[in-house]
């Protein structure tokens, strides 16, 4: 930034345009004296410092301060083009999570980093509301396999009925320990 600051402003000076990358100079020919020579020709500081003047009381500040001109545009991201909000839309049929990508209507990752970034700022309630905003499924299980007046209702989440499904085709099984016990109502 140093160096583009001083090609800048000797640049302005001279009317001319400068070339700052760093193939053009090497160790014993530097930009910074290549530029600082151009500025004192132009009547300037070598090191492009100036003398600057307090804006409150017009007195000269007692110290010089490096200025130059940098080149710089504006983003052109506008927020029209990147907000993304999602209150209902459509769903994956198979995972029932919502579908990936703001073009489908898809809604937002809500991942580890996410969930550690509301826990710092603590909004647990929100977190709690995040986290638990996804369709649950009931599943009925036995607490002791085999006895048929012990049976349970769970409340687990779609996607984890589809992720022991999936571990029960690599013939992988799991288990659950209920500890909490609703028992279903028989009519």
């Amino acid at each position: 930034m140093m160096i583009e600051s001083m090609a800048g402003k000797a640049a302005a000076m001279h009317g001319d345009v400068y070339d700052a990358s760093p193939f053009v100079f090497n160790e014993k020919r530097t930009a910074i004296d290549h530029f600082g020579e151009l500025l004192a020709k132009a009547g300037y500081n070598y090191h492009g410092n100036e003398t600057f003047y307090s804006g409150v009381d017009g007195r000269q500040l007692e110290v010089q301060i490096f200025f130059g001109i940098v080149y710089y545009q504006r983003l052109r991201h506008m927020i029209a083009d990147k907000f993304q909000v999602r209150s209902t839309g459509p769903i994956d049929p198979i995972t029932h999570q919502p579908v990936k990508g703001r073009k489908k209507g898809g809604g937002i990752r809500f991942g580890e980093m996410e969930r550690d970034a509301i826990i710092a700022h603590g909004t647990a309630f929100v977190l709690q509301g995040t986290c638990s905003a996804d369709d649950y499924t009931e599943k009925q299980m036995c607490r002791n396999c085999g006895k048929e007046d012990e049976v349970y209702l769970v409340q687990v989440p779609r996607v984890f009925r589809y992720l022991t499904a999936e571990l029960a085709a690599m013939n992988i099984k799991i288990h659950l320990g209920i500890t909490d016990f609703t028992e279903v109502s028989r009519a």
